[in-house]
């Protein structure tokens, strides 16, 4: 790619500047006076546009340079062909939400759940262990959870399960401050490698048993029985993070509910829980397209929600399901003053919940001087330039801004010191800490074959790294000498 830089083409200006005006003497003095004067149009100073446009600040002035063209208007970062880009597929979902259109993809989207049943799990002398029954139900939950979820999104997304019981004991986790217990995602994270290296994954989801007459008859009388639990159901993670994961307890079917009389039908209370607590893994949406998309407690109304009615629970449809059902068909009404948008899950939504639909790939980051390249350093969670390419991986974050992270330490992200937008604060890598304009970043082509890294505030100060080993900065344009500008492109596979 070609290098060019913002001091380089001061440099150019002045040079060219006074190379004008000697072939401006020159020609005076062969043709005589001339009395008019060309008319001059003014060179802008390179900007990077945000949304909105920052106040752009030069410390040097730019001097009037007849008849020359314009710099290219920096552009959001282009990847490969518009239809693999995660930014082009968000604005056709969006299109579609706001034009109230409910077409069926032509293909429907292709999603693999990883269900893992743990049958042993503890808690200090707690011991808690599925019955052979309980493995069946949980079967027929997992078959209800996937029919379920086609039939009401209208067949736009095909889900396949992949279920596994796992034997070995595991040790629940107690929430801070409460007395319920989950399943950390951490705890299982080895078998969700495991599976995860084995077939595609979308998502994970797994389940234990505390309910039951076995479980009653081994627990009674234990410190702590009757005291914790398991929580009936837990997300931790949405389809923004590398994988979503959503735990829940099976519990026991209801009287009447047994056996499962139709897969379609969402009949048996363990699937309600399954599919309100994955719902949660879909609420990033309202993020990632700027538009309205129910929180799944929605369904409660006023006063905590008050732009939705309130629902009740059907004991023949199980768990607020009616307002389930809204949702993942689209079709859920919201109010906003005297007008009502039907909200939820428009097909166009079915393809950006996939695991790595969002993900950009690989990529290095190299200064555009070819001085080294911007290198994260999980010891000093800080940025700088080094010789040794560093592999970013590049997520789309929605409204046009991206999630850089190391590849060497994924869980971590680029990262703005403390949330503070001023001059000259540092820029690092650090674990999400929920400040998105903190952590997510403009990538704004130059049109020149570099990049500029920029917040998403309203100064849009740039990623400036000023000499190799300096720890990373933001600054304004032109503020300071040093790298401003990258050349970003694909990494390539390591051998």
């Amino acid at each position: 790619m070609e290098i060019y830089e913002r001091k380089n083409r001061r440099n150019a200006r002045r040079i060219f500047f006074v190379s004008l005006v000697i072939c401006v003497a020159f020609a005076a003095c062969a043709c005589g006076k001339s009395k008019e004067k060309d008319k001059a149009s003014k060179r802008e100073p390179a900007t990077v546009t945000a949304k909105p446009t920052p106040d752009v600040v030069t410390d040097t002035p730019v001097p009037t340079i007849p008849h020359c063209d314009p710099l290219p208007t920096p552009a959001p970062f282009a990847y490969k062909d518009h239809t693999s880009n995660p930014d082009w597929k968000s604005h056709e979902a969006v299109n579609q939400y706001r034009s109230g259109d409910y077409t069926r993809l032509n293909e429907p989207v292709q999603y693999y759940v990883l269900w893992l049943g743990f049958a042993h799990v503890t808690f200090g002398e707690l011991d808690f262990r599925m019955t052979d029954f309980d493995r069946e139900y949980l079967q027929a939950v997992a078959l209800n959870y996937e029919k379920t979820i086609e039939s009401i999104a209208d067949h736009n997304v095909d889900i396949t399960v992949y279920l596994y019981f796992v034997d070995d004991v595991m040790p629940l986790t107690q929430y801070p401050g409460e007395d319920w217990l989950y399943l950390d995602r951490e705890t299982v994270m080895s078998y969700i490698e495991k599976y995860c290296s084995e077939k595609e994954i979308d998502t994970v989801l797994t389940t234990v048993q505390t309910a039951g007459e076995e479980n009653r008859r081994r627990n009674e009388g234990k410190d702590g029985y009757g005291v914790h639990d398991v929580i009936l159901g837990l997300k931790t993670d949405g389809f923004e993070s590398e994988i979503g994961y959503s735990t829940f307890n099976l519990t026991e079917p209801a009287e009447g509910t047994w056996p499962l009389a139709d897969p379609e039908i969402p009949s048996l209370y363990a699937t309600a829980v399954a599919v309100h607590e994955w719902m949660h893994q879909l609420e990033y949406l309202k993020t990632l397209l700027g538009v309205e998309y129910p929180n799944t407690h929605a369904y409660m109304g006023p006063p905590e929600f008050p732009n939705y009615r309130k629902y009740t629970a059907d004991l023949n449809d199980y768990d607020f399901f009616e307002f389930y059902r809204l949702v993942l068909s689209g079709k859920c009404p919201y109010t906003e003053g005297e007008e009502i948008e039907l909200v939820g899950m428009y097909p166009k939504m079915w393809p950006l919940i996939k695991r790595n639909a969002l993900n950009l790939g690989r990529f290095t980051i190299q200064a555009s001087d070819e001085s080294g390249y911007l290198t994260a350093s999980d010891g000093e969670v800080s940025l700088t330039i080094s010789d040794e390419p560093c592999v970013w991986l590049i997520r789309y974050a929605g409204n046009g801004r991206y999630i850089l992270s190391p590849e060497e330490y994924p869980d971590l992200r680029m990262d703005l010191g403390n949330a503070w937008d001023s001059e000259g604060n540092t820029v690092g890598i650090w674990v999400y800490t929920g400040y998105d304009d903190a952590q997510t970043w403009l990538l704004m082509d130059n049109g020149v074959g570099t990049y500029s890294i920029q917040t998403p505030y309203p100064s849009g100060r740039l990623v400036t790294v000023t000499e190799a080993g300096e720890q990373a900065r933001i600054y304004t344009d032109f503020a300071v000498p040093g790298v401003q500008n990258w050349i970003i492109k694909e990494a390539e596979e390591s051998r």
